[in-house]
């Protein structure tokens, strides 16, 4: 509905002598003549050229006053209900008592008559919300909050009148829907679906095992069992290897009416890559479900872990906050050892980390110092007071300290925005700057041009241009130097004021990782986000290909071939990103699969491979008995109601009932000049032209 009114910046009686004017102008040019063609015409032509000059000359006037068009429009908005449908597979294993096909045609009817009187937006969910389609219930995880938090995103600023939500109730990912903000602000009318009666079952309630373990290594997998309604009989838990081999074979007696238990089971690492190990139930007799009696644990075998050995000249805490920090990662393996009694060979090592060395108490070891300074090996120097300075310049070039321990300076932090070898979070880089300063050299600094610099040296509030934290690569051989001591104070600093360790250990471990990453010539890469996938996760691959000068270039097409282990081929093009490649492959079934990247570039055919596996997610087998009280909380606390399957059609007379569904009416305001409405202009030309062609026929012009 629309409603227009004229505004005006100047006072009403404006307007009056607007036509004051169209009044006197039209009295001059026509009210004193007696008559305007001649004696003989007709009284009736004076009056309709005084009414033609008058409306237009008026009409002129009005427009001169620059008025303005005020249009109110009135507009109803329908509720809009929401319509969500479970699809997840919980379903297709227990429907309930209520035929499918009936339901989806009560659905569809139910569907129709809310069309008619209100807006209907319908959607399937599982883990994620998707357009409403016939359902399949094929979802490998239910998500039923994460589906209420979509649609208020969707929908949010839009009357919604009501959410209608059929399901079971059973969610295993997400929170519980019951704690959701959004349903105390909707009412929530659920169709309760699904079977409530516990039947006889056998499952693999849980698999618990480390997803990377080292080649060499042993490890354990612990089975968690259940057993419903199925007590005084028993089943063979079988564990096999990937090579075939059973690893554990138990007979399991099931006590109890609802049995629960668990086995543990010990693997061995025996090659790298991703180890299968398969674990299955033998059936019982009158179980109602066996998909659940199997599941398979993806073990990622590493190739040994790296070494880190820390040499020092004397104990100190910070040989202390570096252990702990660097053993939080399972990649490393630390030792710690004073030069002085060190037999062992530097050579074994992936990293050396020299504290408080060369000194005066291990001059002895000066040429062990010299040894490693003269293979590839990456060494990161810490100075201390008991560094000999003079010769710590001999060992290394990155950086040269005019000057000596006995004096020192307390320094903090200042963080170099240009530096590249690695990033920190802005956490850690806020914490940095809260923490005492550290213990460094007095002196002047002469840093190699090659070297990057993480942080500088603030001496009091005055920031200086001397190296704190810095880093070199050079002709392949790694070196990083930390030109002050009292890292442990950090560490005790930060557990005090925020009871963790977080900042501190991120920038030794950020330091270790990139002196100890080896680096790659390869020319043509291509890897696999993750390791191992869920069946319902999308493949995402991406590649790096680099120029002569080791630059990422994306000027020619990539393509490659995804080959599952029963044979299938799935080719692909990559698509092209800022400076690389990406792809997302989609789902794919669940196995074993290898990818075969090639690109010719400038006429050579570049190739490259990695592997990843695809694991069945099992979690809807798990429990498949309906939550019927989880959607009658539900409904009760957000005024809403539940239904039985077969009652759903009551659901349109409850919604045409509640106050809260109704609809809304928006009122908009716009204005525009007069003077911009193209027809006054129309009918002041016609005005005029009327006129003047009425003069010129009688002769008057």
């Amino acid at each position: 509905m629309l409603h227009t009114t004229i505004i005006s910046e100047y006072p009403t009686w404006f307007l009056f002598f607007c036509v004051a004017i169209g009044i006197v102008y039209s009295y001059i040019l026509y009210g004193r003549k007696t008559f305007v063609f001649h004696e003989k015409e007709g009284k009736y032509w004076k009056y309709i050229l005084a009414f033609l000059r008058f409306a237009s000359t008026a009409l002129i006037a009005f427009l001169l006053l620059s008025l303005m068009l005020k249009y109110k429009r009135t507009e109803e908005e329908k509720p809009l209900i929401l319509l969500l449908q479970d699809n997840s597979s919980s379903l297709d294993i227990s429907f309930g008592k209520f035929p499918k096909q009936k339901y989806f045609t009560q659905l569809n009817a139910l569907q129709q008559k809310i069309q008619d009187k209100y807006q209907l937006i319908s959607y399937n969910f599982d883990d994620q919300l998707s357009a409403f389609k016939s359902p399949d219930f094929m979802g490998n995880q239910t998500d039923i909050s994460a589906a209420i938090d979509e649609l208020l995103t969707r929908h949010g600023s839009q009357n919604i009148g009501a959410v209608i939500l059929a399901s079971d109730g059973i969610f295993n990912k997400g929170n519980s829907p019951i704690y959701n903000k959004n349903t105390f602000i909707l009412p929530f009318y659920t169709i309760a679906l699904g079977d409530t009666v516990l039947r006889k079952d056998l499952m693999i309630r849980s698999l618990h095992y480390p997803e990377i373990v080292y080649m060499g290594d042993q490890f354990s997998m612990d089975v968690e069992i259940e057993a419903n309604h199925l007590q005084g009989q028993s089943t063979v838990l079988e564990v096999t290897a990937p090579e075939g081999k059973v690893v554990l074979s138990k007979v399991i007696p099931v006590t109890e009416d609802k049995f629960t238990g668990k086995v543990t089971a010990v693997g061995d690492a025996l090659k790298p890559g991703i180890s299968q190990y398969k674990v299955r139930l033998k059936a019982i007799a009158g179980e109602v479900l066996l998909e659940n009696n199997y599941d398979v644990a993806y073990v990622e075998v590493l190739d040994g872990r790296q070494k880190v050995l820390m040499l020092y000249d004397a104990p100190h805490p910070d040989v202390k906050a570096f252990k702990n920090a660097i053993e939080q990662n399972k990649n490393y393996q630390f030792e710690q050892a004073d030069i002085k009694n060190y037999t062992g060979n530097f050579k074994d090592a992936d990293l050396v980390i020299l504290h408080g060395l060369p000194s005066v108490g291990a001059a002895a070891k000066y040429n062990v110092l010299q040894q490693l300074m003269n293979t590839s090996m990456p060494v990161l120097w810490v100075v201390s007071a008991a560094t000999n300075i003079a010769q710590l310049n001999t060992l290394q070039t990155i950086v040269q300290i005019a000057g000596n321990t006995m004096n020192g300076n307390d320094v903090d932090p200042v963080f170099q925005n240009s530096f590249s070898k690695f990033t920190l979070s802005e956490s850690a880089l806020k914490t940095y700057a809260t923490m005492p300063p550290l213990l460094a050299p007095f002196g002047k600094y002469q840093v190699s041009p090659s070297a990057d610099i993480l942080f500088k040296q603030k001496i009091g509030n005055i920031t200086t241009g001397l190296p704190l934290v810095l880093f070199n690569e050079f002709n392949g051989k790694k070196t990083g130097v930390i030109c002050a001591e009292g890292l442990w104070r950090w560490r005790m600093s930060e557990f005090l004021q925020n009871k963790n360790t977080e900042a501190t250990d991120e920038l030794i471990n950020k330091s270790i990782q990139f002196l100890t990453v080896k680096t790659d010539k390869r020319r043509f890469r291509v890897h696999s986000d993750k390791s191992v996938y869920n069946a319902n996760d999308a493949i995402q691959l991406s590649a790096e290909l680099y120029n002569e000068s080791y630059q990422l270039i994306n000027d020619v097409d990539v393509s490659c071939v995804i080959k599952g282990e029963d044979g299938k081929e799935y080719p692909f093009i990559f698509d092209k990103t800022i400076n690389a490649y990406s792809l997302s492959a989609g789902i794919l079934p669940v196995g074993n699969y290898t990818v075969k990247a090639s690109v010719n570039y400038k006429g050579k055919l570049n190739t490259a491979s990695c592997n990843f596996s695809v694991r069945q997610v099992l979690v809807e087998m798990l429990n498949t008995r309906a939550d019927h009280n989880l959607l009658q909380m539900l409904a009760q606390q957000s005024g809403g109601k539940m239904y039985a399957a077969a009652d759903m059609a009551a659901i349109f007379k409850d919604l045409e009932q509640n106050n809260k569904v109704r609809s809304v009416l928006y009122e908009s305001f716009t204005t525009r000049p007069l003077i911009d409405e193209k027809w006054l202009f129309v009918l002041v030309l016609l005005l005029l032209t009327t006129e003047w062609f009425i003069r010129k026929y009688n002769g008057s012009v």
